[in-house]
């Protein structure tokens, strides 16, 4: 999961993962890069965390999505 927080940090990912609540399959674009959040916000993420908080582009907010329900990205 290195590699996909890494990429976040660089560039915009769509990420499908698996909703905890509803069970449902979601794609959204997502991103760490300051440049894509209001205010130039930054976050630091442990890779030791069980999930990954990014930035929705599209919906303009933030989700935490856990790893393991994480289906694919690109």
């Amino acid at each position: 999961m290195d590699k996909i927080i890494n990429k976040l940090k660089t560039d915009i990912v769509e990420i499908t993962f698996k909703s905890l609540k509803s069970e449902r399959e979601i794609t959204e674009k997502c991103t760490l890069l300051p440049s894509e959040i209001p205010n130039n916000f930054s976050v630091k993420q442990s890779n030791d965390s069980d999930s990954i908080l990014c930035y929705l582009v599209d919906q303009k907010r933030w989700e935490d999505i856990n790893k393991k329900t994480i289906i694919s990205y690109k």
